[in-house]
């Protein structure tokens, strides 16, 4: 008995050192929401004030449920127009835990909007902000006692800055951001390898009509970061009376995603998705839960006094 549970303790040291260093060296890094469908300032600075209203996001991912130590994410951001719409100011906090590991984020963003003759827009945005990780070894139960890389307390505060550009018409939108820019050194005492690498997000959607109280949205995420695979998402959403969009996303070699949003009125609405994994976690898991709330409140002066619904 005694054999067996030594090599039980020993498996899972391997698989924890394993996840520990692909998620911090060679894995994507930037926390993959699901819905950033309805909240692309998620991943793109130049989203800010792209709408007329001030909007307040709050986001809670629990993901891989029943799995030990697995990521959860809670979110707060928001953003608002300002200066006839020409100026968008935003924020995005986020706390990402995984396992014995913590990173609390917080960045600051700012985007300038030009129209242009056609009615479509193009935003440039800048964000800036910082990494706080921290990793608390001594929650390991370590087979190992006296190896020093798995005892103690390790953090580290990374500032770092980003930038993207956001194109919007009537029916369509395209983007491409680059969130973190620098590759910065991560928990260097432990793993000498680990770094922050750099990513980038190219998206792209239209919406089409159908009839008068249905639209279609296609719409695509490319993801792309140093030392990890191309990772692409397809999605399809269906917009019924401009008020209840219901869709489904698939995420290559990893998963596949329903997810839904219902627009109670110009203020709020509320969106949730659930995600099922396409890989040999799904036979421990119970799947992935994102919920999300979302509060606009009108600028005087800024906003359309005619309710218009926003699909981007």
């Amino acid at each position: 008995m005694k054999e067996v549970m030594k090599k039980l303790k020993i498996i899972s040291l391997v698989i924890l050192l394993t996840t520990v260093v692909n998620t911090l060296s060679y894995s994507q890094q930037k926390p993959v929401y699901s819905q950033y469908l309805f909240n692309a300032l998620a991943i793109n600075p130049a989203f800010a004030g792209s709408q007329d209203q001030i909007s307040i996001t709050a986001l809670y991912r629990n993901q891989w449920v029943n799995f030990p130590g697995a990521p959860q994410i809670q979110t707060l951001s928001g953003n608002s127009a300002l200066a006839k719409k020409r100026i968008g100011l935003g924020f995005v906090l986020t706390n990402d835990v995984i396992g014995i590991h913590r990173d609390v984020s917080l960045n600051l963003s700012y985007a300038y909007r030009i129209k242009m003759p056609n009615g479509n827009a193009f935003s440039m945005g800048l964000q800036g902000g910082f990494n706080a990780i921290s990793s608390d070894f001594d929650r390991v139960d370590a087979f190992d006692v006296d190896d020093p890389n798995l005892t103690g307390f390790y953090n580290n505060f990374i500032p770092n800055f980003g930038f993207g550009t956001f194109y919007t018409g009537k029916d369509f939108y395209a983007g491409f951001s680059i969130p973190s820019i620098r590759n910065a050194k991560v928990l260097q005492e432990v793993v000498s390898e680990s770094r922050q690498r750099r990513y980038y997000f190219l998206s792209a959607g239209k919406v089409f009509d159908l009839n008068h109280k249905l639209k279609i949205k296609p719409s695509t995420l490319i993801r792309i970061q140093e030392r990890a695979p191309l990772g692409i998402d397809m999605n399809l959403q269906f917009i019924i009376n401009q008020k209840v969009s219901v869709g489904n996303s698939y995420r290559s070699g990893d998963s596949n995603i329903s997810n839904f949003e219902i627009q109670f009125n110009e203020n709020f609405r509320i969106g949730y998705a659930y995600e099922w994994v396409l890989t040999k976690i799904d036979n421990y898991s119970r799947g992935s839960h994102e919920v999300m709330l979302n509060y606009r409140i009108n600028i005087p002066g800024l906003s359309r006094v005619i309710y218009c619904p926003t699909f981007f």
